[in-house]
This record gives C-alpha cells, structure tokens and sequence, in this order.
C-alpha cells in the first residue's frame, strides 16, 4: 500500500476500506476486549432490570413519581463491585486491543495478512511499558481535570474579589459566571485532541518501541502543534461523529430488548455493537498516527513499519 499523505477524506476512506476488507480477522482481536466487557454489562443489565422496570412504572403512571420507589446501582454492593470491575477491564484491555488492530493496520500497509497471533505477540512483548504508559495516562487525564477545576474556580474567585471593590457588582458576577462557562464549554473539545495524543503515545509505545516518557513526549509533540493541532480536532469531532452514529443503530435495538426484560439479548447487541464498531474506530486512528508519521517522518516510518511488519508473519 502506498504510503503518502492522505486528505481529510481520505483518511475517512482509506480507514473505511481496510476495515471492510479485513472485517473478521480485526473483529477476532477485539473479541479478547469485547468478550469479557460484554460478560459484565450483561450482569449489569440483568441487576439492573428492577430499576429499568421502576422507570417504566413512572413513564406509564406520572402520579406514582412521588411515590415509587427506584432502586439504584449503588444500593447493591454486587451490582457496583460489577460496575468498578467493567470500567477497570475496559480501561485495561482496551489499550492491547487498541494496539493489536494498529499492528494490523502496519501489516496491511506492508501488504502483508492481519494474523491475530502475530498482532498480540507483538503487543504483548510490549505488555510492561502498555501497562506504564496506562497509569501515565491516568495521572495526565487527572491533571487536565484539575487544571480546568481550578480554572473555573479562579475565574469565579477573581470575579468575586473584584466585584466586592467594585460598584458594579453585577458586572463582575456576570464576566464570572460567563468565564467559567466558555472555560467549560472549550474544555470539552480539547479532549478530541487530547485523546488522540494519548492514543499515538500507545501505538508508540508498541509501534516504535519507544520508552514510556518518551511516548508520552512524541504523542503530544505530534497533535499539539500549529501544524497539527486544528487538524486533530475537526478529526476528533469528525471521528466521534462517526462512531456515535454508527453505535445509535445498535443503541436503539439493545434499548428495545431492555423494555423487552430480555437482557441477554441486550448484552448481545451491546457485544456485536463493540465488536463492530471498535475495530473501525481503532483503524481510524490508526490511519491518521500513520498519516501524521508520514507527514513528518517519511521515509522513516516505511523502514519502521518494514521492520514490525517483518515479525507479523506466519
């Protein structure tokens, strides 16, 4: 496959393309981080089918809002001991799936098979720095949280402090408030940008086999620049776009077989859902870290992917 910079659409279609035409050996690797994720949300949906049902009650019968009571999540310690272990397995797994499809996506552009085995070898040998670069993940999504907290926060206690000096106390109540809105408001489409640094950080980590700092470093080196930066985020939004739209199709059966009380039908959409739209979100990425590498890199990244792709065979 040629390797060259790619339009904006492009990406779109060339992601498209090898997904479709590699739909079942990338839908087989997800199964490791679909599997055991659906295994879960199925506990959850069956736990759940009192509350779902209590709602149901209310929709049909308002009068009864006052009175019906709505048993919750965190009223049984099984259902939230489920709940912590889903977002705990997601957050583990999703990293090695999430890697393993882009080894694939390295074959296909060497023109070589994606193998489900030599995928996860390859990731797989990589599992400590996976594992590292997770938690470093943790602290940086914990970091951008705080900062936009005490940004807010700030802007309002600026606001107040000023307003007590001042004779237009309204004013200064208004330009708090408006700022920690549009701080808030911004806040929220820098995580496409942000989630896409930390996603080329983890295809480094296995991709190029760089240490974990390091990692870190390129993936933000490489999405927040001047060059890159806006691009990134009209491919976040585009992405994301994508995606929830493809994943309402599915939404609105596995909602239909929960007022069915059928949640093993419900878990199953859910699980075909991940199966389906996963890989192509993962490929989507995949396509722009190597359309990003190319731009900057050029022939360096051909005898990278060479070199990886020597050892995703048989």
């Amino acid at each position: 496959m040629e390797l060259r910079p790619l339009g904006f659409g492009e990406i779109f279609d060339r992601a498209v393309t090898l997904y479709v035409r590699n739909l079942i050996p990338f839908a087989t690797i997800v199964v490791v981080f679909v599997l055991p994720i659906s295994i879960l949300q199925y506990l959850l949906d069956l736990g759940s089918q009192p509350e779902f049902s209590a709602f149901v009650q209310i929709l049909q019968h308002p009068a009864r809002a006052h009175t019906q009571h709505v048993p919750t999540l965190f009223e049984s310690p099984a259902l939230v001991a489920i709940f912590v272990a889903t977002l705990f397995f997601t957050y583990l797994l999703w990293p090695f799936a999430l890697n393993a499809v882009a080894v694939g996506v390295a074959a296909l552009y060497r023109n070589r098979p994606v193998l489900f085995r030599a995928c996860y070898e390859i990731v797989l040998r990589r599992w400590l720095q996976i594992v590292g670069l997770i938690l470093l993940d943790l602290v940086v999504a914990l970091l951008w949280y705080v900062a936009t907290v005490l940004l807010v926060v700030a802007i309002v206690v600026l606001a107040i402090v000023l307003g007590k000096v001042s004779a237009a106390q309204t004013l200064w109540f208004w330009f708090g408030f408006s700022g920690a809105i549009i701080v808030l408001i911004l806040s929220i489409p820098l995580l496409g940008p942000l989630y896409v640094a930390l996603t080329f950080s983890m295809y480094s980590v296995v991709i190029e086999e760089r240490g974990v700092l390091e990692s870190l470093s390129l993936g933000f080196t490489r999405v927040f620049n001047r060059a890159e930066f806006w691009r990134a985020l009209l491919f976040a939004v585009a992405a994301a776009a994508t995606v929830f739209g493809g994943s309402m199709i599915f939404g609105v059966l596995a909602i239909a077989a929960a007022f069915a009380h059928l949640p093993a039908l419900q878990a199953i959409i859910e699980g075909v859902t991940r199966a389906v739209i996963t890989p192509f979100a993962v490929v989507l990425l995949a396509v722009y870290y190597f359309d990003v590498r190319i731009r900057r890199e050029g022939f360096d990244l051909e005898a990278s992917l060479e070199r990886l792709s020597s050892t995703n065979v048989g």
